[in-house]
């Protein structure tokens, strides 16, 4: 069994669906675990990036102020390891 399952199952399913799994976004999404950490990943997920602006969707308040708190250390994350997408901030949106 592979040590990431998680990610095995997202290139399946991104294949399948004939995305391009070599685009940084999607590169961000297969990562977001350790961009965002264990704790927060099951509760959020990335939304979009709009005019260089990284949105964040949550399932509830409490880990739209968790993320807030950590955004300086996201930032950096994204920016050493997808220093192309050219982010500079994030902002949450939270799940309807």
């Amino acid at each position: 069994m592979s040590e990431n399952p998680l990610k095995e199952l997202l290139d399946i399913l991104l294949a399948r669906l004939h995305l391009d799994t070599e685009n940084d976004v999607a590169q961000m999404v297969r990562e977001w675990i350790e961009i965002v950490g264990p704790d927060i990943a099951p509760h959020s997920k990335l939304y979009e990036i709009r005019n260089n602006i990284l949105v964040i969707e949550t399932d509830h308040p409490a880990w739209s102020s968790i993320i807030l708190m950590k955004k300086k250390q996201i930032l950096a994350r994204i920016a050493t390891q997808f220093p192309e997408l050219g982010v500079t901030g994030l902002t949450i949106k939270s799940m309807k």
